[in-house]
């Protein structure tokens, strides 16, 4: 079973993620990347069959992007990176913290698997497990953490996505796939993250401190980033109907889209607009928070 409980100490953190909806403000220009894609995956890091991830050790692909960290407590952590040496934005966690001394290990049987300290597969002591173990001919099994957040499991059974923590491009257009939970992307100042409890909340590097947030946590379903052909930036719901719980209200403006910027502020633009040339449909106002 995935396990998706946040660890005791990152509650206030989420508290503070249940902040209102501000009231837009002025967005200021900052460089556009100019692009509407997911970002690339990048490198990743490892551990083959018979390697441990032992407590207080990490699995970093490139430095500053992610790391995969057992942490003594027992909890295995997905950590975006920000300054060297400052706040680290978690991004999923196995929930397995109040096990000091625990270690993660990619087993022979292509299952990656959490032990209590001084458990193993022989004297078992497993407390989470992917149940990618299988029989199924499988030459390359690895637990990869990657730069773009996504924990992946090659096991026998099956390859695995396990994390769905996909880093996604600054920019959302009506060409690109929704953003799921889980899903985050990132400026100089700033990281934006839907989380599972259904937030789309915006973080400051310098602190960790939520400074926006869309005010929608505790939805029942499953709820999707997209911003419409029409221009309408919506949080929807993964059902039938997909009911709208949160939108920008910038409908009829064809081909806009959404730019998360380097000085902190989200802004919906017209087709052709952007920083520099103005079109500002629409702003969470953080530009000044940073």
């Amino acid at each position: 079973m995935r396990h998706h409980l946040l660890r005791r100490t990152l509650t206030a953190l989420l508290a503070a993620s249940a902040v209102t909806v501000l009231v837009p403000a002025v967005a200021s220009a900052t460089g556009d990347p100019g692009q509407c894609r997911t970002s690339a995956t990048g490198r990743s890091s490892d551990l083959r069959p018979g390697q441990r991830l032992e407590p207080g050790a990490s699995l970093v692909p490139t430095p500053g992007k992610t790391e995969l960290v057992m942490q003594p407590d027992g909890n295995l952590v997905i950590y975006a990176l920000g300054t060297p040496g400052g706040f680290k934005l978690p991004l999923w966690n196995s929930g397995t913290y109040g096990n000091p001394g625990a270690y993660a290990t990619m087993q022979d049987d292509g299952n990656f698997v959490i032990y209590k300290q001084g458990g193993s597969a022989q004297t078992g002591g497993g407390i989470w497990h992917t149940a990618t173990y299988g029989s199924r001919a499988n030459s390359y099994l690895a637990a990869s953490i990657r730069d773009d957040g996504q924990l992946v499991v090659s096991g026998r059974a099956e390859t695995s996505f396990w994390s769905d923590t996909p880093e996604q491009h600054v920019r959302v257009c009506p060409s690109d796939m929704a953003w799921g939970r889980g899903s985050w992307a990132q400026a100089a100042s700033v990281w934006l993250v839907l989380q599972r409890d259904n937030n789309l909340v915006m973080y400051r590097k310098s602190d960790g401190k939520a400074i926006w947030g869309s005010g929608t946590y505790g939805s029942r379903s499953p709820l999707s980033l997209e911003i419409g052909d029409n221009g309408d930036l919506v949080l929807h719901g993964d059902d039938r109907n997909e009911t709208v719980h949160w939108r920008t209200g910038t409908g009829g403006n064809d081909g806009a889209y959404a730019l998360l910027q380097d000085d902190g502020n989200f802004v919906v633009y017209k087709k052709d607009g952007g920083p520099g040339k103005g079109g500002g449909l629409w702003n969470t106002g953080t530009y000044n928070k940073i």
